[in-house]
């Protein structure tokens, strides 16, 4: 819809750090929280997942995550006037030691995480943290593989914003031979691995069974490169703390599918603990559980 990017172009020009992104954020804030988008899939997932939780405790969840993706919203239009912010946004990054060593090493790198956070922020920040950092030789080949959403205009929209932050694209059609030539060449490459997908295998998640794409575990496997977890965390407007998580070990399986199967087990169990901190950050609106069993305990 040409009408809604053109919307979105429009309250980039109030996105400024201050008292425009607050109203702005307020704004946005306040129509998700009227119309409550998915509201009932929010409140059911989180039923399913936190079955001793009330129902007041859901609802001011849901109300918390609207909040939080109004402000991901501005943060992610006032960032268009200046990548560079996103230093000076993220007060604090835990774990950097492991992506200086990957650097240090020239290895190729497979980043996973999931729709938390400002997740567009996380991916914003590492590209300017690789053109600031002191390192010799450092590389430039940082790639993320994105899927567009259906509105071409919106999707353009977004395409064009994550350029203007220096991120290189990798649609998800690429071949995966492609995706492995670059990883051994010393690519970093992030993807976002909790979304539901057709095919995969099917694994617990939050203590229910939904299918997990084995793409990342084939890929980081065939490349012979780390698969490390790394997430976003959010402390207020425009102050977050980035968590860098040590990399998954390789299972040590002989079997090829049972040891494809043990590492997308362990991509999966890192999201959960990415989101558990502050669950309100998550992307509660996506249907993950599609056809989801409750696992006997």
């Amino acid at each position: 819809m040409k009408v809604a990017a053109r919307a979105i172009e429009a309250l980039r020009a109030a996105a400024r750090p201050g008292w425009r992104a607050s109203s702005l954020a307020f704004f946005l804030s306040g129509v998700l929280r009227t119309f409550r988008p998915r509201g009932e899939r929010i409140l059911s997932n989180l039923a399913m997942v936190y079955p001793e939780s009330t129902e007041a405790w859901r609802r001011d969840l849901r109300r918390r995550l609207y909040g939080h993706l109004g402000w991901m919203v501005t943060e992610i239009l006032a960032l268009q006037r200046d990548p560079a912010q996103a230093l000076s946004w993220v007060e604090e990054v835990r774990g950097v030691r492991t992506i200086e060593a990957s650097l240090e090493e020239k290895k190729g790198t497979l980043f996973v995480s999931a729709h938390y956070g400002n997740w567009e922020l996380l991916a914003a920040w590492y590209a300017q943290y690789l053109k600031n950092q002191s390192l010799k030789d450092k590389p430039r080949n940082y790639y993320i593989v994105s899927q567009n959403t259906r509105d071409r205009d919106i999707a353009a929209l977004i395409e064009r914003y994550r350029r203007n932050a220096d991120i290189k694209l990798l649609p998800k059609q690429t071949p995966p031979l492609e995706i492995v030539k670059l990883l051994k060449s010393g690519g970093h490459i992030a993807l976002l691995s909790d979304i539901a997908w057709q095919g995969g295998i099917v694994l617990p998640f939050m203590g229910h069974d939904c299918t997990h794409a084995t793409g990342p575990a084939i890929l980081a496997t065939l490349a012979s490169v780390p698969v490390v977890p790394i997430t976003i965390y959010r402390k207020g407007p425009f102050r977050h703390v980035v968590e860098v998580f040590p990399p998954l070990p390789v299972p040590e399986e002989k079997d090829r599918l049972r040891r494809l199967s043990l590492l997308t087990s362990s991509i999966g169990a890192a999201v959960e603990a990415m989101i558990a901190p502050q669950p309100e950050l998550w992307f509660w609106l996506h249907n993950r559980w599609k056809n989801a069993k409750v696992r006997k305990q």
